[in-house]
Protein backbone atom coordinates (compact mmCIF):
# COMPACT_ATOMS: atom_id res chain seq x y z
CA UNK A 1 0.00 0.00 0.00
CA UNK A 2 2.66 2.68 0.74
CA UNK A 3 4.13 1.58 -2.51
CA UNK A 4 1.54 2.45 -4.42
CA UNK A 5 0.95 5.86 -2.56
CA UNK A 6 4.87 6.50 -3.15
CA UNK A 7 3.83 6.28 -7.16
CA UNK A 8 1.20 8.10 -6.78
CA UNK A 9 2.36 11.13 -4.80
CA UNK A 10 6.11 11.30 -5.91
CA UNK A 11 5.15 12.75 -8.86
CA UNK A 12 2.75 14.93 -7.61
CA UNK A 13 5.50 16.16 -4.43
CA UNK A 14 7.82 16.69 -7.82
CA UNK A 15 5.80 18.79 -9.81
CA UNK A 16 4.78 21.07 -7.02
CA UNK A 17 8.23 21.53 -5.82
CA UNK A 18 9.50 22.12 -8.80
CA UNK A 19 6.82 24.84 -9.34
CA UNK A 20 8.03 26.47 -6.02
CA UNK A 21 11.63 26.20 -6.74
CA UNK A 22 10.75 28.31 -10.21
CA UNK A 23 9.08 30.22 -7.91
CA UNK A 24 11.42 31.12 -5.90
CA UNK A 25 13.88 31.95 -8.35
CA UNK A 26 11.93 34.70 -9.90
CA UNK A 27 11.07 36.39 -6.29
CA UNK A 28 14.99 36.58 -6.04
CA UNK A 29 15.29 38.08 -9.40
CA UNK A 30 12.41 40.65 -9.04
CA UNK A 31 14.76 42.59 -6.24
CA UNK A 32 17.10 43.50 -8.98
CA UNK A 33 16.91 46.57 -10.78
CA UNK A 34 15.33 47.03 -14.47
CA UNK A 35 17.30 48.34 -16.96
CA UNK A 36 15.45 50.19 -19.76
CA UNK A 37 16.53 50.80 -23.03
CA UNK A 38 17.60 55.07 -23.83
CA UNK A 39 15.15 57.37 -25.07
CA UNK A 40 15.48 57.37 -28.96
CA UNK A 41 13.27 60.02 -29.96
CA UNK A 42 10.75 62.34 -28.29
CA UNK A 43 7.43 62.47 -30.36
CA UNK A 44 4.00 63.16 -29.20
CA UNK A 45 3.22 59.83 -30.30
CA UNK A 46 -1.25 59.54 -31.28
CA UNK A 47 -2.19 57.13 -28.79
CA UNK A 48 -5.54 54.97 -29.55
CA UNK A 49 -7.01 53.76 -25.94
CA UNK A 50 -9.57 50.83 -26.11
CA UNK A 51 -12.07 50.35 -22.83
CA UNK A 52 -13.60 46.91 -23.63
CA UNK A 53 -17.47 47.61 -21.81
CA UNK A 54 -19.55 43.96 -21.51
CA UNK A 55 -22.82 45.19 -18.75
CA UNK A 56 -20.49 47.34 -17.13
CA UNK A 57 -22.86 50.65 -16.34
CA UNK A 58 -21.72 50.49 -12.64
CA UNK A 59 -18.10 51.19 -13.23
CA UNK A 60 -17.39 53.19 -16.64
CA UNK A 61 -18.89 56.73 -16.13
CA UNK A 62 -16.85 56.89 -13.27
CA UNK A 63 -13.56 55.37 -14.81
CA UNK A 64 -13.81 57.22 -17.62
CA UNK A 65 -14.55 60.36 -16.25
CA UNK A 66 -11.00 59.95 -14.11
CA UNK A 67 -9.29 58.75 -17.23
CA UNK A 68 -10.40 61.32 -19.71
CA UNK A 69 -8.61 63.96 -17.29
CA UNK A 70 -5.48 62.62 -19.06
CA UNK A 71 -6.31 65.29 -21.65
CA UNK A 72 -5.04 67.91 -18.96
CA UNK A 73 -1.14 66.00 -19.07
CA UNK A 74 -1.04 64.70 -22.65
CA UNK A 75 -1.68 66.71 -25.49
CA UNK A 76 -5.72 66.13 -26.34
CA UNK A 77 -5.35 65.94 -30.01
CA UNK A 78 -3.11 63.23 -29.49
CA UNK A 79 -5.02 60.68 -28.09
CA UNK A 80 -8.97 59.29 -28.81
CA UNK A 81 -10.51 57.61 -25.54
CA UNK A 82 -12.77 54.74 -27.32
CA UNK A 83 -15.51 52.53 -25.12
CA UNK A 84 -16.51 49.50 -26.82
CA UNK A 85 -20.54 49.75 -25.45
CA UNK A 86 -21.36 45.71 -25.40
CA UNK A 87 -24.89 45.58 -24.16
CA UNK A 88 -24.78 49.11 -22.10
CA UNK A 89 -27.47 51.05 -21.30
CA UNK A 90 -28.37 53.93 -23.50
CA UNK A 91 -27.85 56.36 -20.50
CA UNK A 92 -24.91 55.14 -20.06
CA UNK A 93 -23.76 55.78 -23.89
CA UNK A 94 -25.24 59.38 -23.76
CA UNK A 95 -23.42 59.89 -20.27
CA UNK A 96 -19.87 58.49 -21.76
CA UNK A 97 -20.48 60.34 -24.45
CA UNK A 98 -21.03 64.18 -22.79
CA UNK A 99 -17.81 63.75 -20.90
CA UNK A 100 -15.96 63.76 -23.62
CA UNK A 101 -15.28 59.37 -24.44
CA UNK A 102 -16.45 58.30 -28.13
CA UNK A 103 -18.27 55.23 -28.25
CA UNK A 104 -18.05 52.03 -30.28
CA UNK A 105 -21.18 50.20 -30.12
CA UNK A 106 -20.99 46.29 -30.69
CA UNK A 107 -23.91 43.49 -30.19
CA UNK A 108 -22.37 39.60 -30.73
CA UNK A 109 -24.60 36.45 -29.55
CA UNK A 110 -21.22 35.26 -27.70
CA UNK A 111 -19.21 38.31 -26.18
CA UNK A 112 -15.83 38.33 -26.15
CA UNK A 113 -12.91 40.85 -25.30
CA UNK A 114 -11.08 39.72 -28.35
CA UNK A 115 -14.35 40.50 -31.23
CA UNK A 116 -14.86 43.40 -28.93
CA UNK A 117 -11.30 44.45 -29.61
CA UNK A 118 -11.69 43.57 -33.47
CA UNK A 119 -14.69 45.23 -33.74
CA UNK A 120 -12.84 48.51 -32.72
CA UNK A 121 -10.00 48.09 -34.68
CA UNK A 122 -11.86 47.49 -38.35
CA UNK A 123 -13.40 50.81 -37.52
CA UNK A 124 -10.56 52.83 -36.13
CA UNK A 125 -7.35 50.92 -36.99
CA UNK A 126 -7.14 52.50 -40.42
CA UNK A 127 -6.36 56.19 -38.62
CA UNK A 128 -3.07 57.37 -37.86
CA UNK A 129 -2.43 56.47 -34.47
CA UNK A 130 0.91 55.17 -33.33
CA UNK A 131 0.09 53.27 -30.37
CA UNK A 132 -2.99 51.16 -28.71
CA UNK A 133 -3.97 51.24 -24.47
CA UNK A 134 -6.12 48.87 -23.42
CA UNK A 135 -8.16 49.08 -20.27
CA UNK A 136 -10.73 47.44 -18.55
CA UNK A 137 -14.05 49.15 -18.18
CA UNK A 138 -13.38 49.56 -14.15
CA UNK A 139 -9.22 50.76 -14.32
CA UNK A 140 -8.55 54.05 -13.49
CA UNK A 141 -4.80 55.26 -14.62
CA UNK A 142 -2.49 57.11 -12.45
CA UNK A 143 -1.22 60.48 -13.06
CA UNK A 144 0.40 61.36 -16.38
CA UNK A 145 0.38 57.60 -17.75
CA UNK A 146 -0.09 58.69 -21.09
CA UNK A 147 3.46 60.50 -21.07
CA UNK A 148 4.78 57.36 -19.42
CA UNK A 149 3.44 55.19 -22.00
CA UNK A 150 4.72 57.63 -25.05
CA UNK A 151 8.08 57.55 -23.14
CA UNK A 152 8.37 53.44 -23.35
CA UNK A 153 7.30 53.67 -26.94
CA UNK A 154 9.86 56.44 -27.65
CA UNK A 155 12.78 54.11 -25.80
CA UNK A 156 11.87 51.64 -28.59
CA UNK A 157 9.29 48.63 -26.84
CA UNK A 158 6.65 47.46 -28.45
CA UNK A 159 4.61 45.18 -26.18
CA UNK A 160 4.50 46.57 -22.74
CA UNK A 161 2.64 45.62 -19.55
CA UNK A 162 1.96 48.45 -17.07
CA UNK A 163 1.65 47.94 -13.37
CA UNK A 164 -1.55 47.14 -12.09
CA UNK A 165 -2.51 48.00 -8.79
CA UNK A 166 -5.50 47.09 -6.34
CA UNK A 167 -8.26 49.74 -6.09
CA UNK A 168 -9.90 48.23 -3.17
CA UNK A 169 -9.18 46.01 -0.09
CA UNK A 170 -12.83 46.26 1.06
CA UNK A 171 -13.40 42.51 1.79
CA UNK A 172 -10.94 40.14 2.92
CA UNK A 173 -11.28 38.63 -0.38
CA UNK A 174 -10.63 41.91 -2.75
CA UNK A 175 -7.13 41.87 -0.39
CA UNK A 176 -6.26 38.22 -1.19
CA UNK A 177 -6.77 39.04 -5.06
CA UNK A 178 -4.88 41.94 -4.51
CA UNK A 179 -2.13 40.36 -2.98
CA UNK A 180 -2.30 37.37 -5.93
CA UNK A 181 -2.02 40.66 -8.30
CA UNK A 182 1.11 41.76 -6.44
CA UNK A 183 2.61 38.14 -7.05
CA UNK A 184 1.74 37.45 -9.95
CA UNK A 185 3.33 41.29 -11.01
CA UNK A 186 6.37 40.88 -8.86
CA UNK A 187 7.14 37.66 -10.26
CA UNK A 188 5.92 36.81 -13.91
CA UNK A 189 6.31 40.79 -14.59
CA UNK A 190 8.93 42.08 -13.10
CA UNK A 191 11.48 38.49 -12.11
CA UNK A 192 10.96 37.29 -15.65
CA UNK A 193 12.43 40.50 -17.00
CA UNK A 194 15.00 40.52 -14.65
CA UNK A 195 16.25 36.94 -16.18
CA UNK A 196 15.72 38.40 -19.58
CA UNK A 197 12.69 36.83 -20.31
CA UNK A 198 9.22 37.98 -21.20
CA UNK A 199 6.91 39.72 -18.58
CA UNK A 200 3.28 38.26 -18.77
CA UNK A 201 0.19 40.41 -20.45
CA UNK A 202 -2.71 40.92 -17.73
CA UNK A 203 -5.30 42.10 -20.22
CA UNK A 204 -5.46 45.33 -19.10
CA UNK A 205 -2.82 47.97 -18.67
CA UNK A 206 -1.09 47.12 -21.61
CA UNK A 207 0.35 49.48 -24.22
CA UNK A 208 1.48 48.51 -27.65
CA UNK A 209 2.86 50.21 -31.34
CA UNK A 210 0.16 49.95 -33.49
CA UNK A 211 1.63 48.20 -36.11
CA UNK A 212 2.76 44.97 -32.68
CA UNK A 213 -1.32 45.00 -31.80
CA UNK A 214 -2.44 44.94 -35.65
CA UNK A 215 -0.41 41.86 -36.07
CA UNK A 216 -1.75 40.02 -32.69
CA UNK A 217 -5.08 40.89 -32.77
CA UNK A 218 -6.64 39.46 -35.85
CA UNK A 219 -5.36 36.38 -34.89
CA UNK A 220 -7.09 36.09 -31.56
CA UNK A 221 -9.88 33.59 -31.02
CA UNK A 222 -10.07 33.38 -27.09
CA UNK A 223 -13.45 33.27 -25.56
CA UNK A 224 -11.77 33.72 -22.04
CA UNK A 225 -7.69 34.63 -21.25
CA UNK A 226 -6.94 36.34 -24.80
CA UNK A 227 -3.98 38.19 -22.11
CA UNK A 228 -2.67 34.42 -22.65
CA UNK A 229 -3.28 34.19 -26.19
CA UNK A 230 -1.41 37.18 -26.63
CA UNK A 231 1.40 36.56 -24.72
CA UNK A 232 1.76 32.97 -26.99
CA UNK A 233 1.49 35.12 -30.34
CA UNK A 234 4.28 37.49 -29.36
CA UNK A 235 7.05 35.42 -27.52
CA UNK A 236 6.56 33.03 -30.60
CA UNK A 237 7.11 35.21 -32.99
CA UNK A 238 10.13 36.63 -30.68
CA UNK A 239 8.38 40.21 -29.35
CA UNK A 240 9.59 40.97 -26.56
CA UNK A 241 7.46 42.04 -23.56
CA UNK A 242 8.36 44.69 -21.46
CA UNK A 243 7.06 45.69 -17.94
CA UNK A 244 6.84 49.45 -17.01
CA UNK A 245 6.33 49.07 -13.12
CA UNK A 246 5.66 53.11 -12.91
CA UNK A 247 2.76 52.86 -15.89
CA UNK A 248 0.39 52.31 -12.79
CA UNK A 249 -3.59 51.32 -13.36
CA UNK A 250 -5.62 50.78 -10.90
CA UNK A 251 -7.95 48.01 -11.00
CA UNK A 252 -11.01 46.36 -9.27
CA UNK A 253 -10.55 43.36 -7.39
CA UNK A 254 -12.99 40.30 -6.69
CA UNK A 255 -14.92 41.19 -3.63
CA UNK A 256 -16.57 37.83 -2.86
CA UNK A 257 -16.01 34.25 -2.67
CA UNK A 258 -18.40 33.21 -5.65
CA UNK A 259 -17.13 35.88 -8.09
CA UNK A 260 -13.42 34.79 -6.90
CA UNK A 261 -14.53 31.20 -8.18
CA UNK A 262 -15.64 31.79 -11.03
CA UNK A 263 -12.88 34.01 -12.10
CA UNK A 264 -10.27 31.48 -11.78
CA UNK A 265 -12.54 29.20 -12.83
CA UNK A 266 -12.30 31.15 -16.51
CA UNK A 267 -8.26 31.90 -15.80
CA UNK A 268 -7.57 28.53 -15.53
CA UNK A 269 -9.24 27.06 -18.68
CA UNK A 270 -7.65 29.56 -20.57
CA UNK A 271 -4.16 28.71 -19.30
CA UNK A 272 -4.83 24.72 -19.41
CA UNK A 273 -6.45 24.68 -22.56
CA UNK A 274 -3.47 26.56 -24.07
CA UNK A 275 -1.40 24.25 -22.37
CA UNK A 276 -2.58 21.66 -24.85
CA UNK A 277 -2.55 23.54 -27.70
CA UNK A 278 1.26 24.79 -27.08
CA UNK A 279 2.98 21.50 -26.29
CA UNK A 280 3.96 21.31 -30.22
CA UNK A 281 4.97 25.22 -30.97
CA UNK A 282 7.09 24.92 -27.60
CA UNK A 283 9.07 21.82 -29.10
CA UNK A 284 9.51 24.06 -32.20
CA UNK A 285 10.70 26.40 -30.28
CA UNK A 286 12.93 24.30 -28.40
CA UNK A 287 14.34 23.34 -31.65
CA UNK A 288 15.18 26.92 -32.93
CA UNK A 289 16.43 28.70 -29.45
CA UNK A 290 13.23 30.88 -28.84
CA UNK A 291 13.44 30.29 -25.45
CA UNK A 292 11.15 33.32 -24.67
CA UNK A 293 8.36 31.22 -25.94
CA UNK A 294 9.69 27.99 -24.36
CA UNK A 295 8.67 29.84 -20.54
CA UNK A 296 5.98 31.28 -21.55
CA UNK A 297 4.60 27.82 -22.77
CA UNK A 298 6.19 26.41 -19.36
CA UNK A 299 4.12 28.85 -17.20
CA UNK A 300 1.01 27.48 -18.67
CA UNK A 301 1.84 24.32 -16.75
CA UNK A 302 2.14 26.21 -13.24
CA UNK A 303 -0.18 24.62 -10.50
CA UNK A 304 -3.42 27.02 -9.25
CA UNK A 305 -1.84 29.96 -7.06
CA UNK A 306 -4.06 29.44 -4.25
CA UNK A 307 -4.04 25.50 -3.80
CA UNK A 308 -0.32 25.08 -4.64
CA UNK A 309 0.66 25.65 -0.78
CA UNK A 310 -1.96 23.80 0.74
CA UNK A 311 -1.26 20.40 -1.67
CA UNK A 312 2.51 20.36 -0.54
CA UNK A 313 1.83 21.09 3.05
CA UNK A 314 -1.03 17.98 2.25
CA UNK A 315 1.55 15.93 1.00
CA UNK A 316 4.15 17.20 4.13
CA UNK A 317 1.74 15.26 6.13
CA UNK A 318 1.28 12.35 3.77
CA UNK A 319 4.97 11.98 3.62
CA UNK A 320 5.57 11.66 8.19
CA UNK A 321 3.49 8.53 7.09
CA UNK A 322 4.54 7.27 3.89
CA UNK A 323 8.17 8.26 2.15
CA UNK A 324 11.02 10.08 3.18
CA UNK A 325 11.25 11.12 -0.28
CA UNK A 326 8.06 12.31 -0.90
CA UNK A 327 8.52 14.03 2.94
CA UNK A 328 11.47 15.76 2.06
CA UNK A 329 10.63 16.84 -1.88
CA UNK A 330 7.42 18.24 -0.47
CA UNK A 331 9.11 20.12 2.21
CA UNK A 332 11.43 22.06 -0.15
CA UNK A 333 8.41 22.80 -2.36
CA UNK A 334 6.63 24.31 0.61
CA UNK A 335 9.44 26.31 2.27
CA UNK A 336 10.42 27.72 -1.72
CA UNK A 337 7.26 29.06 -2.60
CA UNK A 338 6.64 30.08 1.76
CA UNK A 339 9.91 32.22 0.88
CA UNK A 340 8.86 33.22 -2.54
CA UNK A 341 6.13 34.97 -1.08
CA UNK A 342 7.57 36.72 1.52
CA UNK A 343 10.06 38.35 -0.90
CA UNK A 344 7.54 39.66 -2.82
CA UNK A 345 4.56 40.56 -0.86
CA UNK A 346 4.67 43.97 0.99
CA UNK A 347 5.77 42.97 4.68
CA UNK A 348 3.59 45.42 6.44
CA UNK A 349 -0.21 44.14 5.27
CA UNK A 350 0.78 40.51 5.58
CA UNK A 351 1.21 41.69 9.45
CA UNK A 352 -1.07 43.97 9.63
CA UNK A 353 -3.98 41.53 7.91
CA UNK A 354 -2.32 38.13 9.26
CA UNK A 355 -5.57 37.07 11.31
CA UNK A 356 -8.62 37.86 8.65
CA UNK A 357 -5.93 35.99 6.14
CA UNK A 358 -5.76 33.08 8.04
CA UNK A 359 -9.19 33.11 8.68
CA UNK A 360 -10.37 33.41 5.02
CA UNK A 361 -7.61 30.55 4.23
CA UNK A 362 -10.46 27.75 4.61
CA UNK A 363 -13.24 29.85 2.28
CA UNK A 364 -9.85 30.60 -0.40
CA UNK A 365 -9.31 26.83 -1.05
CA UNK A 366 -13.48 26.34 -1.05
CA UNK A 367 -13.04 28.57 -3.81
CA UNK A 368 -9.95 27.16 -5.70
CA UNK A 369 -11.68 23.91 -5.55
CA UNK A 370 -14.88 25.57 -6.79
CA UNK A 371 -12.95 27.57 -9.63
CA UNK A 372 -11.78 23.99 -11.40
CA UNK A 373 -15.60 23.06 -11.06
CA UNK A 374 -15.84 25.96 -13.12
CA UNK A 375 -13.26 25.52 -16.06
CA UNK A 376 -16.03 23.45 -17.87
CA UNK A 377 -18.38 26.75 -17.48
CA UNK A 378 -15.80 28.17 -18.87
CA UNK A 379 -15.60 26.37 -22.16
CA UNK A 380 -18.90 26.76 -23.11
CA UNK A 381 -18.83 30.95 -23.02
CA UNK A 382 -17.44 33.59 -21.03
CA UNK A 383 -18.38 33.61 -17.34
CA UNK A 384 -18.89 37.34 -16.48
CA UNK A 385 -17.80 38.85 -13.59
CA UNK A 386 -19.71 42.24 -12.33
CA UNK A 387 -17.95 45.30 -11.85
CA UNK A 388 -18.63 46.96 -8.80
CA UNK A 389 -17.87 50.99 -8.42
CA UNK A 390 -14.80 51.52 -6.54
CA UNK A 391 -13.80 55.25 -5.32
CA UNK A 392 -10.43 55.94 -6.56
Amino acid sequence: MQLLLYILLMPLATYLALAGLYQFILAVASHKTLKVAAIKNSLNNRFLVLVPAYKADAVILHSTVKNIAMKYQYPKSHFDYVVIADQLKQSTIAGLKANGAQVHEVSFEKSTKVKALQSAMAKYGARNYDGVVILDADNVVEHNFLNKANTYLNRGYNVIQGNRKSANSNTTFALLDGLSETANTQLLCKGANALGLSSKLSGSGMVFTIQAFEKAIYDLTAIGGFDKEMELFYTQAWDYIQYADDLVVYDEKIASAGDFSKQRGRWLEAQYSFLKKSIKPALRSLSIGNLDHVHKVAQLALPPRALAPFALLMLVVAGLFINQTVLITSLIGFVALSLSYLLVLPSKTLKKQFIPLLMAFPSLIASAIGALGNIKKSRKGFIHTPHKLVKT
